[in-house]
């Protein structure tokens, strides 16, 4: 399910520890789309895949 910027989600990071965020930036299409998350506790930008993605907040 493609998402869209603003959107606010929980997330997998690369770490696979879960987290919640907001997407800034989509970049690409279909199964090759990746995403931007500004976690919302560190305040860093987290780079995920649709996968990653567990649901939407």
């Amino acid at each position: 399910m493609p998402h869209n910027e603003g959107q606010r989600v929980e997330y997998l990071d690369q770490e696979n520890k879960r987290c919640q965020g907001e997407i800034t930036k989509v970049s690409g299409s279909g199964p090759a789309t990746t995403y931007t998350i500004k976690n919302d506790k560190t305040h860093r930008d987290d780079k995920v895949r649709e996968m990653q993605i567990e649901q939407d907040l």
